[in-house]
Order: structure tokens, then C-alpha cells, then sequence
């Protein structure tokens, strides 16, 4: 929902002192009916360490906002949260916010019902999906975690997070305190498809700063990272930082779906042993279970190295790059190797070997990307491999993090 229902830009002619104004975004809270000031709203710039609350009157102001495409995100428990995306070229910005009350659903009307012990049955499946479970998800605790509410479908095979009020997480790992203000979150148990989103305002956990062993934690949340790689991909200097990326196609493979054919007809004829359990040519029992051994999708890995210029161009404002490609990117970060708990979680007993991911843009529509590695719609660009396992809130960093 993206709708501040009013805004006004400052006038050189009106407001003097324009260049220590420029990048400051400033306004009031409000009721949207009534028109009476919110006092305590959250205001701030998602995924940064920028925000504010509203005073007893309910302004607000944010001076040096950073430049570029951001969301500005207000939001007070028992109103509907507000998102208004703004560019360099239109700060300073004065807002005038009017947040609508939040409408109950009627239980009577949800065809899902909140799970009445849902924390206990779910939390461990969602802070493990949520947060991580590597070493830095460990050391992170969600403080409020009884404003979540479970809604499992047995029909869809699905379960669907809501949050009443922002998530407050305590990551002692990274030395942050992040306000998530949780939009959605599913996961789907039939195709192991994970999918949530929100708004997250970072701030120190210490009140003096962060520690060396945070500090070390942090750039080694960063390297290999989605931001780290779309910052190097936005730079074009994906190489300088340790990045290979090349096309992969995903095929089915035909002929697993055959001998699956043949297999299911002669175990239910009985003949399925015609040529023993422990032969291999084809078309015998052993050639079958070789076979149906195999993975459904066979990926085909082209050999080039991609550049950033071939997956990028750029948009009206030059300052935005559009990131469009077909299938799949098979992305190698050759700077770290796989944790070993990524590797009891995939169930592979090898050696860790350089970090690989898969991405793909499942709408098929270019995703725009910034020169902070920021990229948008969050939901258009999804992962699979590494990043599916690693990128979670408990290695997540802010958009104006600095190595």
C-alpha cells in the first residue's frame, strides 16, 4: 500500500537556507479522518539507519535523507502502515500523513484462523526461515514475538505469518536492533518456496557502538552478499569483487519423466524384475533406479562470463540502473567458501566449496537497482542456493552500511 494521501515541496522563494534543507523530508502525522495529530508514529527510511518518531503534535522531521529511490515508511500500532517512494530530485519534501485505523478482520470472515498456540508450534520453523539458522541467527531474538500470529492451511499445504506491530529484533551478533515492520510472509511446504517482505530500521544495539568482534561480523555478513553483489554489479566491478556470473537454462529431464512412466507400468504389471535388481543396461531395474536417482530439472551452465553491461542499461534519471535477464543467473562468489552448517542443511557430506547461488526474475520484468546496492521490487528478484539459505534478517545490514 503505497499512498500518503498528501504532499508538498518547498519553494526556493519561500524557504531560505535551501542548501542545508535539501535533503530533508519533514511533516506531520494524522489521523486520516479527524485530522488529529499521532504522537509516538515511526517514521523512517526503510532498510537504513534513518528514522524518527513523531512528536506530541505529531511532526517530524529527517534531515540528511540520503539520495536516491528509497521508501519513506509511517507507521502507528493500530493504523495501517503508509509508504511513499521519493527521489533525489524531489527533496526536500513536506508531507502531510494521514493514516487510516487498521480494520479487524472477523475471525467468522477469515477462512484461515490464527493458530491459538501458534508461537509454540510455529516459532522455531518461522525464526528459523525469518532470521537464520547460521551462527549470527543464533544470536538473535525477536522481543515481541507474541504480536505474531500463525494461520496454517491444510488445502494449500501453506503457512502465513502476520504481525500486529513491528518485529523488534535484538541481532548481538551484528550489534544491530531492527524494527521490521512485516508485511507478509508464506511459506509454501509443497514447493519449499519462501517468500516475505517488510520495511526494517536499523539502529546500534550498544549504545556505545558497535564492537570489533560485531564489526568483523558485519563485513563478513556483506561479503557475498545480494547487496554486495548488486552494488558490484551496479559499479561494474563484479570481478574486482570476487563475483562470477554466468547464464543457466533449467531443462526437465525428459528422460527421468520417461522411466518414470515405465517404471509405474511394469511395477504394476509385476514385470519389474525382468532384468534383475542389479543390472544396468537400459530399460532394467537398475537403469531405472539410476534414473529416477536423478534431479526433475537438469541445469545447463553457459560458459562465458557476464558483464555488467549485459545485464544492465540504464533508466531516464541516470542515476538507476534496470536489471533484466532470462532464466537463470548461475552466481559464484569466489571470496568466501560455504559455511559447513549451509551444507548439513542441503545434506551434502563434502568439502565447502566458493559460495553459489541461483537467481531468476519470476515475473520476467527488469528489477531497478541503485548505486547502494538497493534493488526494488524486493519481491521480483529471488533466489535460490546460498543466498536462499544465508540471506536472512540475521545477516541482513543496512543500505547505508559502509565496509
Amino acid at each position: 500500500m503505497k499512498h500518503i494521501l498528501a504532499f508538498l515541496f518547498f519553494s526556493g522563494s519561500v524557504i531560505t537556507g535551501m542548501a542545508q534543507l535539501k535533503n530533508t523530508i519533514s511533516g506531520t502525522v494524522v489521523q486520516g479522518e479527524t485530522g488529529a495529530p499521532i504522537p509516538g508514529a515511526s517514521v523512517f527510511i526503510t532498510n537504513t539507519s534513518k528514522g524518527t518518531v513523531s512528536d506530541g503534535k505529531g511532526a517530524f522531521e529527517l534531515p540528511n535523507v540520503p539520495e536516491g529511490s528509497y521508501d519513506l515508511v509511517v507507521s502507528s500500532v493500530g493504523f495501517e502502515t503508509q509508504v511513499y517512494s521519493y527521489q533525489a530530485a524531489q527533496l526536500p519534501l513536506r508531507l502531510e500523513v494521514r493514516l487510516k485505523p487498521r480494520v479487524e478482520e472477523l475471525q467468522t470472515v477469515v477462512v484461515e484462523p490464527d493458530e491459538k498456540n501458534g508461537w509454540e508450534k510455529w516459532g522455531k520453523f518461522f525464526t528459523e526461515n525469518f532470521i537464520g539458522t547460521n551462527e549470527d541467527g543464533r544470536d538473535c531474538r525477536i522481543t515481541n514475538y507474541t504480536t505474531l500470529r500463525f494461520r496454517y492451511s491444510k488445502k494449500k499445504n501453506r503457512l502465513h505469518v502476520l504481525a500486529d506491530e513491528p518485529l523488534q529484533v535484538e541481532n548481538k551478533a551484528l550489534g544491530y536492533r531492527v524494527q521490521y515492520q512485516l508485511e507478509d510472509f508464506y511459506f509454501e511446504f509443497s514447493t519449499h518456496v519462501l517468500v516475505y517482505y517488510g520495511y526494517s530500521l536499523f539502529s546500534d544495539l550498544n549504545a556505545k557502538g558497535p564492537s570489533r568482534r560485531q564489526l568483523n561480523n558485519r563485513e563478513k555478513a556483506w561479503n557475498g552478499s545480494i547487496m554486495h553483489f548488486m552494488r558490484s554489479l551496479y559499479h561494474d566491478s563484479l570481478a574486482a569483487q570476487g563475483f562470477e556470473v554466468r547464464r543457466m537454462v533449467r531443462r526437465p529431464n525428459l528422460e527421468k519423466q520417461r522411466v518414470k512412466k515405465v517404471y509405474r507400468e511394469l511395477a504394476q504389471s509385476g514385470r519389474l524384475h525382468i532384468s534383475g535388481a542389479g543390472a544396468v543396461d537400459k530399460d532394467s531395474s537398475g537403469y531405472y533406479q539410476r534414473i529416477l536417482a536423478q534431479p526433475d530439472m537438469i541445469d545447463e551452465y553457459a560458459k562465458p562470463l557476464l558483464t555488467a553491461d549485459s545485464l544492465l542499461f540504464k533508466r531516464d534519471d541516470l542515476v538507476t540502473r534496470r536489471l533484466l535477464f532470462p532464466d537463470y543467473l548461475y552466481i559464484v562468489y569466489r571470496n568466501e567458501k560455504e559455511d559447513p552448517e549451509y551444507l548439513d542443511y542441503v545434506h551434502e557430506k563434502r568439502a565447502p566449496w566458493f559460495q553459489r547461488s541461483n537467481a531468476f526474475l519470476p515475473d520476467s520484468l527488469p528489477i531497478s537497482i541503485e548505486p547502494t546496492g538497493n534493488y526494488y521490487p524486493p519481491q521480483s528478484f529471488m533466489t535460490l542456493g546460498y543466498w536462499a539459505w544465508n540471506e536472512k534478517i540475521g545477516d541482513m545490514l543496512p543500505l547505508d552500511y559502509k565496509k
